[in-house]
């Protein structure tokens, strides 16, 4: 495995060390906390930038790196051990064939890839009716759950008939959380423990293994093939030597905005422009009808907490999926920049108390997306992204939120739309579609194992490959679909 590996700081690594000589108990209010919350603010709009125990190092980047222009777009690749899973707030479902229609594989053919992902990935939830739309692919572990979430899960339990006769499907979280969570409230900071799962993890794993050797500190601009082999190149990141290696075949797995360069670059496709599909990421503040006490200072995990999926065709052809977070200390801070000169006049106890957020994602095919060009500048070119305005967003956006509004009464759940804040695409990290599969790949396109046109052993298997992104996570299929290409790879 040849990787950039961006690490942990050594500062936050002992102050995360520190901490781990506390009791978990205490790590919420201990003093060896405070360095984790450092940093990270919350406003109207959110959070700008989730970072992995104090640190912005999934984000970094490096001298002689591609280099990225953004317009109208929030996107960006990850150089580090473990790329952005190590600030991903961990929902996993799997996609379904209704979302599929773009797609060359169905359902079936992911679903025994499924299973294998969660040979090696913790999945903490419960089962409950979703599975009967989202097949669970895996036994999942208990979490501890809000009080907020306990109340408004049994709610929508109770309520399931009602809901599913309007096309509603509901459910707690699924998360790649290990299930000895010690509820200690400082999920949005990252894990003290590690329970959230990292592929870093998985890396560790795999260095046990005696076939399996990694690389770290290189960084790849280009790949190709000759003499019935496949070749990488880039050059080493503290000497900048160039370096070349060869293989009986190669994976591509640097995320969509990493995959993307390094194809253009080594298809000397410059100036030429590929799309990349996003999934609209939006925010919708929301408020139960009743209380769930004092929620400040209750043990809770401050993960997605529950799933709502519509399927409605009147919203939406495709699902629209909803991911619901209850209390985190964050809220106080978005709550009282949002009040602005009135904040001393909110009740923030009873607020907080009801108070919800909605995280929303719509299928690509509704979103807006983005157009993406290698340009000859720099040592390894520049990658401009500008965005691709899709008619269609606002009114499904609309559509959905007057859904969950339309049934309030049987949910007890009251979205606020005059709150609702849309990201700028990429900004929910759900794109990919540079290269897509097809059944008969021409141009840019990609076979079903991931090969663009040209290529026979040099494979693509991130979400650069996904012909269109369901609005349902994309980090599971992500995974899944790898492991499909590798299994049937192997077999060449």
């Amino acid at each position: 495995m040849l990787d950039a590996g961006l690490t942990l700081p050594q500062e936050q690594s002992r102050g995360l060390e520190l901490l781990r000589t506390v009791e978990p108990a205490g790590w919420n209010s201990a003093p060896e906390a405070a360095f984790l919350r450092s940093g990270i603010t919350a406003g109207a709009e959110g959070i700008p930038l989730k970072l992995a125990w104090a640190s912005d190092f999934p984000y970094r980047t490096l001298p002689g790196a591609t280099a990225l222009e953004c317009d109208g777009v929030h996107t960006q690749p990850s150089l580090a051990r473990g790329g952005f899973s190590n600030v991903w707030g961990s929902s996993m479902l799997p996609y379904i064939d209704a979302d599929l229609a773009k797609w060359p594989i169905r359902e079936r053919d992911l679903a025994p890839h499924y299973k294998a992902v969660f040979e090696h990935v913790p999945l903490g939830g419960r089962e409950d009716s979703l599975e009967d739309i989202f097949p669970l692919h895996g036994a999942p572990a208990g979490l501890p759950v809000s009080r907020q979430a306990r109340s408004l899960l049994d709610r929508l339990d109770r309520r399931r008939g009602s809901l599913a006769a309007r096309h509603i499907f509901a459910g707690a979280s699924r998360l790649g959380v290990r299930g000895n969570c010690h509820a200690c409230g400082l999920c949005m900071y990252g894990c003290p423990s590690g329970l959230i799962y990292s592929s870093a993890q998985s890396l560790e794993e795999l260095r046990a293994h005696p076939n399996f050797t990694y690389s770290p500190g290189v960084y790849c601009t280009h790949v190709g093939e000759s003499g019935g082999r496949a070749c990488v190149g880039g050059f080493e990141i503290g000497s900048g030597a160039a370096f070349q290696t060869a293989a009986s075949r190669v994976f591509l797995a640097g995320g969509v905005i990493g995959t993307t360069a390094i194809l253009l670059r080594s298809l000397n496709a410059y100036s030429q422009p590929v799309t990349l599909a996003d999934s609209q990421y939006f925010l919708q503040p929301a408020i139960t009808l009743s209380g769930a006490g004092a929620v400040t200072t209750e043990h809770l995990h401050t993960l997605a907490q529950a799933f709502i999926e519509i399927m409605d065709p009147a919203v939406s052809p495709f699902t629209v999926h909803f991911q619901l977070y209850t209390y985190n200390e964050l809220y106080a801070q978005a709550v009282a920049a949002s009040a602005g000169p009135l904040a001393p006049l909110v009740p923030k106890n009873l607020l907080l108390s009801r108070l919800l957020l909605l995280q929303g994602y719509l299928h690509s095919d509704e979103s807006p997306s983005m157009t993406c060009q290698l340009e000859r500048s720099g040592p390894a070119g520049t990658l401009r992204i500008s965005r691709r305005d899709n008619p269609a967003t606002s009114a499904t956006i609309r559509r959905a939120v007057n859904k969950l509004l339309g049934v309030s009464a049987i949910t007890g759940l009251v979205p606020l739309p005059p709150l609702l804040r849309p990201g700028q695409p990429g900004r929910g990290f759900h794109s990919g579609g540079s290269f897509p599969m097809s059944g008969s790949p021409s141009g840019f396109a990609s076979d079903v194992l991931g090969r663009p046109a040209g290529f026979a052993r040099i494979h693509a298997v991130d979400s650069s490959v996904f012909p269109s992104v369901p609005a349902t996570t994309i980090t599971l299929t992500a995974m899944a679909n790898a492991h499909r290409i590798g299994a049937l790879a192997a077999e060449l």
